[in-house]
């Protein structure tokens, strides 16, 4: 007699488990399930959602349905370090699923995230970032802040304005200012990538001012030049590349125009 392939328990507790993260995201989420065999430590990529439209704004979820808190994979962890997007654990805390499909699961089930951008960028201060209980409005606070974060890392400081993200009820719920720039609390946290990449948002704002032609201009784009080139320097030591010499002929055309005029 043949043997028959085995639905183990396992199995089916992973697909109830991501069957209720995919029914609680969803309520504000596109919700994009990846394939099994493409599974490298995420179960779902999702979008944020407000009043019905796609803000772009994207994070990835893991799942995890156990009774102990979930760990996670050494080799995850270093793949999550250079994520673009946040990155969230999202845990139903249960000994195992029910035999008999639960119709109350979903309302029943204890649910928490925790969120792993903050740890990953700097475990040292945030080592102990607990899981917190699941609440749409909480996650939504924090998935703006990770965002801000996953910005910082690469070197920009945008503006973010959380209008974009929440109507203006959950808005006000959070307590966010009207732009999200977190000077004294995150930014210092992210001071050395800043700083190590600036010379680029340096450089490209000179690039448009010098575009402009007129003295006050000019001026800027001047100073604004002598800045990329200072950090350019001071962060690999390198006078020959090909774009230090690009910056050098900038500043050196912007002096002439300065000093013809």
């Amino acid at each position: 007699m043949h043997s028959l392939p085995v639905y183990t328990a396992n199995k089916r507790k992973g697909n109830i488990g991501e069957a209720l993260a995919q029914y609680i995201f969803s309520k504000f989420c596109l919700v994009h399930k990846i394939d099994g065999s493409n599974d490298l430590g995420n179960d779902f990529i999702c979008e944020l959602i407000r009043d019905q439209h796609p803000t772009n704004l994207l994070f990835y979820v893991q799942v995890k349905y156990t009774n102990n808190p979930p760990r996670i994979k050494e080799e995850t962890k270093e793949y999550w370090k250079s994520s673009p997007i946040p990155v969230y654990i999202f845990w139903i805390k249960d000994k195992k699923p029910p035999v008999i499909f639960d119709p109350d699961l979903f309302r029943k089930a204890k649910t928490y995230y925790k969120r792993l951008t903050p740890l990953l960028h700097n475990e040292s201060k945030h080592k102990n970032e607990k899981f917190k209980p699941y609440k749409e409005i909480d996650f939504k606070r924090d998935l703006i802040v990770d965002y801000v974060r996953t910005q910082y890392k690469e070197g920009f400081t945008p503006i973010i304005e959380p209008r974009a993200f929440l109507n203006i009820d959950e808005k006000l719920q959070t307590d966010l200012p009207q732009y999200a720039f977190y000077i004294r609390d995150v930014i210092p946290e992210y001071s050395e990538d800043i700083l190590s990449k600036g010379w680029a948002n340096l450089f490209s704002l000179a690039v448009i001012l010098y575009k402009k032609g007129d003295r006050e201009n000019l001026e800027l784009a001047h100073h604004l030049i002598d800045l990329a080139i200072t950090l350019y320097k001071k962060e690999r030591g390198e006078d020959d590349s090909r774009i230090y010499n690009s910056m050098v002929e900038y500043e050196i055309d912007i002096a002439d125009l300065l000093n013809r005029s």
